[in-house]
């Protein structure tokens, strides 16, 4: 953005340069509009023929002229990438966030849903006979609940990642249950069509970072 300004910097300069960032988009999905803030949605608007900017012009241009001062001259940057803050340890642990579209689904037949304890959702194993035992909560149970447990791989200007995206993210991405996916028709190769419903979609993604991630 820098890049647009500067051509306007140049030389003597009398009338006031008059710059509107828009920081800010309006989304509608769902019958509903939000605003969403984000660096991709960012626009300039350099001297925009609208009735307030031509007013502030004007009664720019009537004051008396005041003593100025050249503004320093910052080049602009890309986006950096995850090697280039690995490299220089800006990278902490805790949670951050990431604004990415996702691309793939990285799941199969058997691989996009776990069996979980109905109490305490902890994964549940081989059943013992006809029962399912939660060895973190003892409770036992006649049937599993099937939970959602996708890998997908999101990305932005920098780059792509992998990511696992957990059951109350799918189903309000997805609008069902996992066990309503288990049970409708597609090829058993593959993952119910209800998840292709997320292709394309943009993401704000909370990523917890451990050190493990770091290293």
């Amino acid at each position: 953005m820098v890049d647009q300004i500067l051509p306007y910097l140049e030389g003597e300069r009398v009338e006031p340069l008059i710059v509107i960032a828009q920081c800010f988009k309006p989304s509608r999905w769902n019958e509903k509009t939000s605003v969403q803030s984000h660096f991709e949605y960012s626009k300039l608007r350099i001297n925009p023929d609208l009735e307030e900017v031509r007013d502030f012009h004007n009664r720019r241009l009537s004051e008396k002229p005041a003593n100025s001062a050249r503004i320093s001259q910052v080049s602009s940057h890309g986006p950096r990438s995850g090697a280039d803050e690995l490299k220089k340890g800006d990278v902490a642990e805790g949670p951050i966030w990431i604004a990415g579209t996702i691309i793939s689904i990285n799941s199969g037949k058997d691989d996009w849903y776990y069996k979980s304890c109905r109490k305490c959702l902890k994964k549940v194993e081989t059943p013992i006979g006809n029962r399912y035992e939660c060895g973190r909560c003892g409770h036992t149970h006649g049937a599993a609940s099937l939970r959602f447990k996708v890998e997908v791989m999101a990305c932005d200007r920098t780059g792509s990642i992998t990511l696992l995206m957990w059951d109350r993210e799918m189903v309000q991405l997805c609008g069902r249950q996992a066990d309503q996916g288990k049970n409708e028709a597609f090829d058993g190769d593959g993952y119910p069509p209800a998840l292709e419903t997320m292709m394309g979609r943009k993401l704000l993604f909370k990523i917890n970072v451990k050190s493990s991630n770091i290293r």
